[in-house]
Formats: structure tokens, sequence, C-alpha cells
């Protein structure tokens, strides 16, 4: 036969043919139809069967050919001749064989358990060992790499402490800024509260007749003493004609504490100035001196009519914004905010930051739409083409050094 062609075989169990392409004698093949498993030897081929079928029809005829008749000769012709010798009976006619039976030896197949496969598929015995080895190897070495990585800092304190001398190590984990996690714990005021010690605080301000009783309602007020009487304590005396709470409650800037901020309206300022109450160190709120002056006098506006190269630090309350007052070419340029000097939002200004700066940086990441904040700014004058009057913003007291 020629290799990689097929052949078609006899399986000797069940008679069917089938086809295999198992060449080799010693090759083992299974009967598709019945899963008779046995060497290719054991199995016949068409050609084979068909030999064998043409052997077993010639000596079917043979026997069934009729004998010629014998007619008997004359005695007198007939020679002597010896007696017959009985021949014994020799049959050359076998028992009908099914196809498969043809092909059968006459020893049988060998039993399975003592067939010994070819050396080609015996397998080594110390396959097995040696991957068992190897795995087992591999798995000690893993171990021990992780248990020597666990130890290294424990097993070496010296280098440990050392190194707490040098530089700090850097956190892993993202830092946040002071002032998000102090805007995330500080508690809003109780307004009720503030509101109501707002009220007798200005009332007793306006009310008093000295000196004393007067710095009594004030924060701190030892430093702005002569500020004080320069105010209220005058010839022409103040009248208070409004005090009202504004809506909202605007946190500082840095630090996000939420505080009430107050309206009040004199005789001196319609617009209305800034209240706020601050805590000193014996537990008392009273009156923030610095916001309710320059909001008072209108010192904002007083300082942008001096020239454009000034600088000065004022109290604001700010929102940010997006920038409509100033012209579309320089809004990538900046980020606004909405500045309110007054208690009645007159006049407007408008607060401008450089956006990639370090404090545009931070005042954008500190600020969030919708929200007010009461900041303390170093501004100049900003003369650009704008609907307001305009403020650059160089500082703000308690960012982060630069």
């Amino acid at each position: 036969m020629n290799p990689g062609t097929t052949a078609s075989l006899i399986c000797p169990a069940c008679g069917q043919a089938f086809l295999s392409m198992q060449q080799s004698m010693e090759g083992m093949v299974q009967c598709p139809h019945c899963a008779h498993n046995a060497l290719r030897g054991y199995f016949g081929t068409q050609a084979q069967v068909a030999g064998v079928a043409q052997v077993r029809r010639r000596v079917s005829q043979a026997q069934a050919a009729p004998v010629p008749p014998v007619f008997a000769q004359p005695a007198a012709w007939q020679p002597a001749q010896p007696p017959p010798v009985p021949m014994p009976t020799i049959s050359v006619a076998r028992p009908t064989l099914h196809p498969s039976q043809a092909l059968l030896p006459t020893g049988g197949p060998p039993p399975r358990d003592d067939f010994t496969p070819p050396p080609h598929l015996r397998s080594s015995p110390w396959r097995g060992i040696c991957a068992v080895l190897a795995f087992a190897a591999v798995c000690g070495g893993a171990l021990w790499l992780w248990w020597d990585s666990v130890n290294a800092s424990a097993g070496q304190p010296g280098a440990v402490a050392g190194a707490s001398h040098g530089k700090e190590p850097v956190p892993n984990e993202p830092s946040v800024p002071p002032t998000q996690i102090s805007r995330a714990v500080i508690p809003a005021p109780d307004a009720g509260a503030v509101t109501a010690d707002t009220k007798a605080l200005v009332t007793e301000l306006f009310a008093a007749d000295s000196a004393e009783g007067r710095a009594a309602c004030i924060h701190e007020a030892a430093k702005y003493g002569a500020e004080i009487e320069a105010l209220f304590g005058g010839g022409a005396k103040t009248e208070l004609r409004l005090l009202s709470r504004i809506p909202g409650m605007p946190q500082t800037l840095p630090g996000g504490e939420p505080v009430l901020v107050f309206k009040l309206v004199t005789s001196a300022c319609a617009n209305g100035a800034l209240v706020r109450l601050e805590k000193g160190g014996d537990g008392k709120r009273r009156i923030s001196w610095p916001l309710l002056r320059e909001t008072h006098s209108g010192a904002l506006a007083g300082f942008l009519k001096k020239p454009a190269g000034e600088a000065d630090w004022f109290y604001v309350a700010l929102r940010p914004s997006h920038g409509l007052d100033i012209a579309v070419e320089l809004r990538p340029r900046y980020i606004t905010f909405d500045v309110q000097v007054s208690g009645g939002g007159q006049p407007h200004f408008v607060a401008c930051v450089e956006r990639d700066t370090p404090l545009g940086r931070f005042m954008d990441r500190e600020t969030e739409w919708g929200k007010s904040y009461l900041a303390r700014l170093l501004v100049r004058r900003l003369d650009i083409k704008s609907d307001a009057p305009c403020v650059l913003v160089i500082d703000c007291e308690g960012a982060p050094e630069r």
C-alpha cells in the first residue's frame, strides 16, 4: 500500500467494512462499528476476503460436478486387480463461513493485557517524577520570595530608622488640600444665635456714648481705636437705618468656614455696609472691623480712582462668573469673579485672575459655581475692554506660597 492512503478493512468481530489510514501491521486499529481493538494484521482487506470467497466457490463447484458413468468391461478383458484398499475420506469442503470469519487466525488474538506498545509509544516512568519535582521547585521559590519581601523591613530595623531621618516619604494616597478638609468638617454656625448677637452689638455700637463702649463691640478693637472713633465718634453722629441678614451663607476663602453676613444701612452709607462677627479668645462674638470700615466708606471704589500701578488689600465678597463683562478674546486668559462690596450689590466690580498661574489654579480649585466667598485680596486696577470696572487679583490672604 502506498503511504498516506486509506485502506478498506474488514472487522473480524462484526464483519463490517471501514476505512483506516493505519498502514503498519503492528499499529493498533479500532473498529468504528463495534469498537473492537486489535493489531492491524488481524483485520483483513476487501481483496483478501474476495479471494477467500472465490476459493470457496471453486471448491463447492468441484464437489457438485456429476461423476461420469463407468461401464463394466467384459470379464475376459478385465485383468486381475488387487483388492481395493479403503482410503480415508478427505473432505475439501468447509462449513460456510462469514466473510469476517474467513481471515481469523487459528490461534486467536492475544489477550489485551499482554499487548506491549511499540517503543516510540512507551513513556518513561521518570517523566512524571521530573514534572512533580519541577512544580514543587517553582512553588518553593515563589514562597521564598514572598516571605523575603514580607520580612525585609522587619529584618532591617536600622535601615528604616535611618531613612526616617532623611527625606519624608512620598505618600501613596493622593493628598487633600487642608482647605478642603476643613471645609468638610467645619459645621455651619447657629444662625439664630449669630443674628441675635449681631443685632445686639450693632445697636450697642450706635448707642454708645464713649470710646470704651464702642470698643467693646469691635473684635480686636485695640488695633483700630483711631479708625473707630474717626468713623463713629466724630462730630456728626451716624444714624442706624437698617440691619438685615443677606440671604445665603458665604464661605471664607481659603478655609471654607461658613459665615453669616448682614447688611447695615446708615445715614452715611445708603447702599449698605457688610457686617460679620468674629469670635475672640474669650469665646464671645464681636464685629469684624476691617470689613465694616471698608464697605461702609467705599474703600475699593475710591482705590480704583487712583493710578493703575498701585496695589492694595481689600475685603470683598465674590462669586465665580462667566466673564461676560469683559471682551470675548480675553475670557480664555482670565478666571473672573463678580465682586460685591456693599449690601445692595452696587457698585459692581469684576475681579480677574490669570488662569495659567499658581494663584489662578488655587482659586479655580477652591471655588465652586453657585457659591459665594468672603476673602481678602491684593488687587490693582486692570484697564481692559469691559462693561464694568475690573481689578487684577495679585494675591489672596491665606493662599499657599507660590
